[in-house]
């Protein structure tokens, strides 16, 4: 919508998605939204004819846009950081009040959850973000062979929650469940780039403002074989899994004591593993913890030499951590943890 004051953004990113992109425009098409509105999708670098039938949606309809992304340009090392930069490229883009992420392999399921969310954020000016659930459903199958997401008791429709609430009962979820008030004084994409993933994304806009939750499962989250999720595996899969609570206490210092205060049982059992044996991970897994902080990235990168004690340490300050509960209020032990591992 040239010419008006956009209210609402609606960010896309898309890779190789022929199949998928114009469920997703549709989806988003028949939104009843009472705002000015813009529909900004990132392509990055589709050779399936993706691209071209973006076009052919742009020349229809005049609110969506669509730009091109070259994921290539931050040196990715994973898919997560191809599609962080694609996020990163198209909130550049974004001008309205308030945006939503949605990927362009995944669509919605009513038409009017934007319209509910933004309703309910202009309710509440103390919340920076408007929560839905997720309605997961495998590739190719039918809709109604879904399910939604389970709901933690506290989150009653209407709802408003603090960012202790939504980290201590692991409440994060996925980010494109989020509406977004945007602070148009600030590019977040700029400050994190390629980790400028779905998890930075709220973790960075709970920083700002309260959660008001909407108990709807509108969001529809496709589930594939070879999803950025199910990728990784085994010893891979764990050692990362257990490295992003520190990757993120890194990025958010107001959150790091929440963060870590849950007992990481993959750390607990990476740890005596690799006190007992040596551990073997794939070259792109290597490649890409050397680029975080802290020993557990260097002991692995660098041939697993002369850190088996902190490891040790590690493990028995893990483990303490869980006779004495989770509560994020013990923050000596915390604060041990966090400058052993980080160092």
């Amino acid at each position: 919508m040239h010419g008006q004051d956009i209210i609402l953004s609606i960010l896309v990113i898309s890779h190789n998605q022929r199949d998928y992109i114009a469920r997703c425009l549709d989806s988003i098409l028949k939104q009843q939204i009472d705002v000015p509105y813009e529909v900004i999708v990132s392509d990055d670098r589709s050779d399936d004819g993706t691209w071209e039938i973006i076009e052919e949606y742009e020349k229809k309809h005049p609110v969506i846009h669509g730009i091109l992304c070259n994921s290539d340009e931050c040196h990715p090392l994973t898919r997560s950081e191809r599609c962080g930069w694609n996020k990163a490229t198209v909130y550049k883009h974004a001008q309205g009040e308030f945006f939503v992420n949605i990927d362009a392999d995944d669509y919605l399921r009513s038409d009017d959850i934007y319209q509910t969310q933004l309703n309910a954020l202009r309710s509440h000016p103390e919340c920076a973000m408007c929560q839905q659930r997720v309605w997961q459903v495998k590739d190719r199958s039918p809709l109604e062979t879904g399910y939604a997401w389970p709901r933690h008791p506290i989150l009653k429709d209407g709802a408003v929650l603090d960012y202790s609430a939504i980290i201590q009962n692991d409440l994060i979820g996925v980010n494109p469940t989020y509406m977004i008030r945007r602070n148009a004084e600030e590019n977040p994409a700029e400050k994190y780039g390629k980790w400028y993933d779905d998890t930075v994304i709220t973790y960075h806009h709970l920083q700002l403002g309260k959660v008001v939750f909407i108990d709807r499962a509108d969001y529809v989250w496709v589930q594939y074989g070879t999803s950025i999720s199910n990728s990784d595996k085994g010893w891979d899969r764990e050692l990362l899994y257990a490295m992003l609570p520190f990757h993120h206490a890194q990025l958010f210092p107001k959150f790091k004591n929440l963060l870590l205060a849950q007992p990481n049982l993959n750390l607990v059992h990476i740890a005596k593993e690799s006190i007992l044996r040596k551990i073997r991970l794939q070259d792109t897994t290597l490649q890409y913890i050397k680029q975080f902080d802290g020993f557990i990235s260097k002991y692995y990168a660098n041939g697993q030499k002369g850190v088996r004690s902190k490891f040790r340490i590690a493990r028995i300050l893990l483990l303490y951590k869980q006779i004495r509960s989770a509560s994020h209020k013990d923050d000596k032990t915390l604060d041990k943890l966090y400058r052993l591992v980080m160092q």
